[in-house]
């Protein structure tokens, strides 16, 4: 089945006196269940495209269909929902809310939806992406950076998205982490058959990853 599926996306940004085009008439289709990386240099436009087929910003053209349905990116309250019941997103700088612990951080999107967050669910989430349940009552500030993206990567689950979108989520990492974290949401697309969407420099990621395709000069491309 497919979860999301883009046809002519294009997007442009006006820089000085110029305006340049990043995404370039993109059309791309991904089924549940795959893991897909996205690569590209700096500035190619990997988070732009994240934004939009996450639902976060609108692209100048183009369409996009959502399980099936087209999305109407003019109504900002279907969005919304949209992305709360079903998107997951995973930051390259885990915006994690330093005023909340661990397990009020993981909590937030079943709050945001009207839910009482669980705290049985929120210890399953956090055993599955190795994190101790010690750690529920800390806040972010006393955590390592592997162990905030591991934070970043359960907030995104626990609503149990169709699709987990992360954007450089092993920039700030070590190797070491860098691996813990990919293998982490591979078990997850594995058992689960969530689907997840990664943009990322790292070659070991891409590698774990079903498909690889590349952003340049506002066209994606897939190697084989």
């Amino acid at each position: 089945m497919t979860i999301i599926e883009a046809k002519g996306i294009s997007q442009s940004f006006n820089s000085g006196q110029k305006t340049i085009k990043v995404l370039n008439n993109i059309d791309i289709s991904i089924k549940r269940g795959e893991m897909i990386a996205i690569m590209g240099v700096s500035g190619s436009g990997k988070s732009t495209l994240l934004h939009i087929l996450g639902l976060l910003n609108r692209p100048d053209s183009g369409s996009l269909s959502f399980l099936g349905n087209s999305i109407d990116f003019s109504n900002e309250n279907l969005l919304a929902k949209i992305r709360n019941k079903h998107i997951g997103f995973v930051f390259q700088f885990y915006s994690l809310i330093g005023e909340l612990t661990i397990e009020e951080n993981i909590g937030l999107p079943s709050m945001i939806s009207g839910l009482k967050p669980e705290k049985d669910r929120i210890g399953i989430i956090m055993n599955l992406v190795g994190l101790s349940l010690d750690k529920m009552s800390r806040f972010p500030s006393t955590l390592s950076g592997g162990e905030l993206q591991r934070v970043a990567l359960a907030r995104a689950l626990i609503n149990n998205p169709d699709i987990v979108i992360a954007d450089e989520p092993t920039a700030n990492l070590d190797k070491a982490s860098s691996i813990d974290i990919v293998n982490n949401m591979k078990n997850i697309n594995s058992q689960a058959n969530q689907t997840f969407i990664i943009a990322t420099h790292n070659k070991d990621v891409a590698t774990r990853c079903h498909r690889t395709l590349y952003l340049s000069g506002g066209k994606l491309g897939e190697k084989t």
